[in-house]
């Protein structure tokens, strides 16, 4: 098989550990299990592993190893407060330059987040959620704003990967969709001053739904 093809395919086993949450953050993952694993060479499973760390995913600790991404509590505590604070800037600014098309393509994709709740798809839900803070705050014409705001909900939608209750209770989500419904309506009535408590509830929400004390993990070599 080409060296692409078994970095890809590397790529997909360790990706679809993390996101279906087998792996526990912090596990390190050992070349020498995944190359005996899937009787691969070193050199794809860096490449692999490369990829891996750019998408946030893993961490590469320099004479150590890799390791699955391991923020701790106050480092997501922080994000989530930085998000809401930045956030609430945006969507003020935002308010001005939003139009119906705009409203339409937020209301699907609360439909799409709805969807993907009853499937079960955390990959797909992860996505919709995300989307739908970034047009919202695309809209501010910051762009230094947007920026990291970017920054910040890419990397606490690797939190919602690795922690959130979703694969416990994926239907009892009380900020999503439905509070995604109620900020619309707000957006769409100029409420700033209700929209500042309401992105408040849903940022403290999410952190409720954080759950570090998941057990349903493997081993690195049980993955394969």
């Amino acid at each position: 098989m080409k060296k692409t093809s078994m970095e890809n395919v590397v790529y997909q086993h360790l990706r679809n550990a993390i996101l279906s949450r087998k792996l526990a953050p912090g596990k390190q993952l050992k070349e020498t299990t995944i190359s005996e694993a899937l009787q691969v060479s070193r050199t794809p499973i860096r490449n692999a592993i490369q990829k891996l760390s750019l998408e946030g995913l893993v961490d590469l600790i320099p004479n150590k190893g890799a390791f699955v991404t391991n923020p701790t509590r106050d480092e997501i505590i922080q994000a989530y407060q930085l998000r809401d604070k930045l956030e609430y800037m945006a969507v003020c600014t935002a308010i001005d330059y939003m139009d119906e098309n705009d409203y339409e393509e937020i209301s699907r994709l609360i439909e799409e987040e709805h969807k993907v709740l009853v499937e079960k798809n955390v990959e797909e839900y992860v996505t919709a959620n995300k989307q739908f803070h970034l047009l919202i705050t695309r809209k501010c014409q910051n762009k230094f704003l947007n920026s990291f705001i970017e920054t910040l909900i890419n990397q606490t939608s690797i939190y919602l990967i690795l922690y959130d209750d979703f694969f416990e209770n994926p239907l009892q989500k009380p900020y999503s969709p439905k509070e995604h419904k109620r900020i619309l309506e707000l957006i769409k009535n100029n409420k700033k001053d209700e929209l500042k408590i309401e992105l408040s509830k849903h940022f403290e929400h999410a952190l409720e739904s954080v759950d570090n004390q998941y057990r349903g993990y493997k081993e690195l070599d049980e993955i394969f």
